[in-house]
């Protein structure tokens, strides 16, 4: 199978049926079954369960059930891709980190990322975040992403912060079926 290899300001590109980004210290990829106890293991942390409420997975099975949905979902031609965030140092999933379309902000393509709790205060969350926006904006014709962060998730808001998102408005939005107030930014496409 023919892969296309794109480097840009330090971050590979190999474009495939699944996709994998190189940056200095992590990789992101496409999800495996033996990520399976990693994910639902990062999903139930503490601060991770907290913010991505809606993301809780009880066991390994249910990591297992989450990255087949994942990977059947998961389109390299359309802006819908969660990947695991592996380090380089052990080889080790620490988090995921996404673009897709949220229906709850009328289809806008939003990105994403969990890094479990003990992995946070790394810098972790703003490389994979950096990285997917690059390939993002180099193989899209998308003028902007955007996100979206509980009004007291302050470690987010400055990740996206950092990573050049402009804070637009504070929206309701209804989140575990409750109405919930979330800070909306956007990047736009240079």
């Amino acid at each position: 199978m023919k892969k296309n290899i794109i480097i840009q300001e330090g971050v590979n590109f190999i474009m495939s049926n699944t996709l994998r980004l190189e940056t200095e210290r992590l990789v992101l990829r496409t999800f495996k079954s033996d990520d399976a106890y990693s994910a639902s293991y990062n999903s139930r942390r503490p601060h991770v369960a907290a913010e991505m409420s809606d993301m809780i997975l009880a066991d390994e099975a249910a990591g297992r059930e989450w990255i087949n949905w994942i990977n059947s979902i998961s389109n390299l031609e359309e802006p819908w891709q969660v990947l695991a965030i592996e380090t380089k140092s052990n080889n080790k999933c620490i988090g995921l980190v996404g673009v897709i379309p949220q229906k709850k902000i009328n289809g806008e393509i939003e990105i994403l990322f969990e890094i479990a709790d003990e992995y946070q205060k790394n810098g972790f969350a703003t490389e994979a975040a950096t990285a997917l926006i690059k390939w993002f904006f180099e193989t899209r014709d998308n003028k902007y992403l955007c996100a979206i962060v509980k009004v007291n998730n302050i470690a987010s808001q400055r990740v996206i912060e950092k990573i050049g998102f402009d804070y637009i408005e504070e929206r309701e939005i209804e989140y575990d079926k409750k109405a919930t107030m979330f800070r909306y930014y956007q990047l736009k496409s240079i």
